[in-house]
């Protein structure tokens, strides 16, 4: 049981890979059109705008024992998350944006008693946090800092960010596709010292009525080379809608399933656990100047 205490600990980090932090996946691109060669997606906002953001989420965790290693029930954990934050413009470049996120109100809840009392912990760290993030025009992270100033890990900025990096290098057209490949946190909900990344494939499926783009992604979660005694694999799939004349991402839903593994070392005396994860999010947004 101390491996699944361990493991489900940390799946706190798992609300960044998903909420993957609300802010830059919040401030999503100003499109620019060009006529003739297609559209660029580009995180491009106006200075001084920002953007309010509701996130609801739930997770839902399965540990169990290997088949055969044990005739003990499956456990599973659910909680849920609900956050309003604000992403506040600071400075527009032409290769970069810097953004200020705060969040405002947080509810975190767990089925679990031990998850509970986590739970509580989280929504009281997460109310009133601030920090400050530097992003690329194509949605990266470049540097993040908390409100003292004080520089925050890459690891950390890209739980921030959500999803880094999810913009094509070059203009795309309806029915276009790109591929990406996003960080996933080191230790995170794979137990141990397991890590992974997403490698992902976006479509451009159609321009709506109001200056709308409808953009489709799914792809699948694959472990790093250093990945030690955790087996990992997963999905992500989602859909999003882009108000263009906003200039801003204003739903998103996205599903994220991660299958680990995990096999401690013989010197510990653990046994092998395996986790089932499942991840849904909704996030809104709208701005206001």
């Amino acid at each position: 049981m101390r491996v699944v205490r361990r493991s489900l600990a940390r799946l706190g980090l798992l609300f960044g890979v998903t909420v993957q932090a609300v802010a830059a996946l919040a401030a999503l691109p100003r499109l620019a059109w060009a006529q003739d060669v297609g559209i660029l997606l580009r995180l491009n906002p106006h200075l001084g705008d920002t953007l309010h953001t509701w996130l609801d989420q739930q997770m839902e965790v399965t540990a169990s024992m290997p088949s055969g290693a044990s005739s003990s029930s499956p456990r599973t954990i659910t909680t849920s998350m609900a956050i309003h934050s604000r992403t506040i413009v600071r400075s527009v470049q032409a290769a970069s944006t810097t953004v200020m996120t705060i969040v405002d109100s947080a509810l975190v809840s767990s089925n679990e008693a031990r998850g509970s009392a986590q739970a509580a912990d989280a929504q009281r760290a997460m109310r009133g946090q601030q920090m400050m993030l530097q992003l690329g025009a194509d949605g990266s992270v470049e540097s993040a800092w908390d409100a003292r100033g004080v520089l925050v890990s890459k690891e950390a900025a890209q739980a921030m960010a959500a999803m880094p990096a999810v913009f094509p290098k070059t203009t795309v057209k309806v029915g276009d596709r790109w591929t990406r490949e996003m960080p996933l946190p080191a230790s995170g909900p794979f137990g141990s010292s397991g890590s992974g990344h997403a490698r992902a494939v976006f479509h451009l499926d159609s321009i709506g009525r109001g200056n709308v783009a409808y953009v489709s992604m799914k792809g699948d979660i694959l472990p790093d080379s250093g990945s030690q005694g955790v087996e990992l694999s997963g999905s992500i799939s989602g859909a999003m809608q882009i108000d263009r004349g906003r200039g801003w991402m204003t739903d998103s839903r996205f599903t994220v399933l991660l299958r680990s593994l995990v096999k401690p070392s013989l010197a510990t005396g653990l046994i092998p656990m395996q986790f089932m994860t499942r991840v849904t999010q909704r996030l809104r947004t709208m701005d206001k100047r």
